[in-house]
């Protein structure tokens, strides 16, 4: 009889891990984490990827990559720096940036390609809750072009 009790008690405690919660932080208690105002330079409504768009069009290497995207009012950066991946999101006109780390490695298989591009609209719907406004619709990241091949 104890076994069957045990196992719902243990069921009702492993639920609550499976949402995201938001969390906010003051900007100068996270002093990396700042909007991509550079991405708000970008032809919008599409996504764009370079070794770091901030310094110019340079292809993706093996190393490092960054996917950016902007709509005009909301900037998204998707930075791959070998087996990590850092997400930071931020609208125009308000100071919050939704942010996220994920460690998918190296050569991520389907299932960890699937998860980097659901955290990207979880970030953005995160960073639009803190806001008040509501989270665009982004056309789907391609994480697999975050992972060029190794030339030569």
């Amino acid at each position: 009889m104890r076994t069957l009790l045990i196992v719902p008690v243990l069921s009702l405690l492993a639920a609550p891990s499976l949402a995201q919660e938001v969390v906010k932080i003051p900007a100068k208690e996270a002093p990396t984490v700042s909007r991509p105002d550079d991405l708000f330079n970008l032809p919008p409504g599409q996504w764009h990827y370079a070794k770091q768009l901030w310094s110019g069009n340079a292809p993706c290497d093996i190393q490092h990559c960054e996917a950016g995207y902007t709509d005009g009012i909301l900037a998204v950066s998707v930075e791959r720096s070998e087996k990590f991946v850092r997400l930071i999101a931020g609208f125009r006109n308000c100071e919050a940036v939704g942010f996220s780390e994920m460690e998918p490695g190296n050569k991520p298989g389907k299932y960890n390609r699937k998860k980097v591009r659901k955290q990207v609209n979880n970030v953005v719907k995160g960073v639009a809750k803190s806001c008040n406004l509501t989270a665009p619709t982004l056309p789907d990241l391609d994480p697999a072009l975050l992972y060029p091949a190794k030339v030569g």
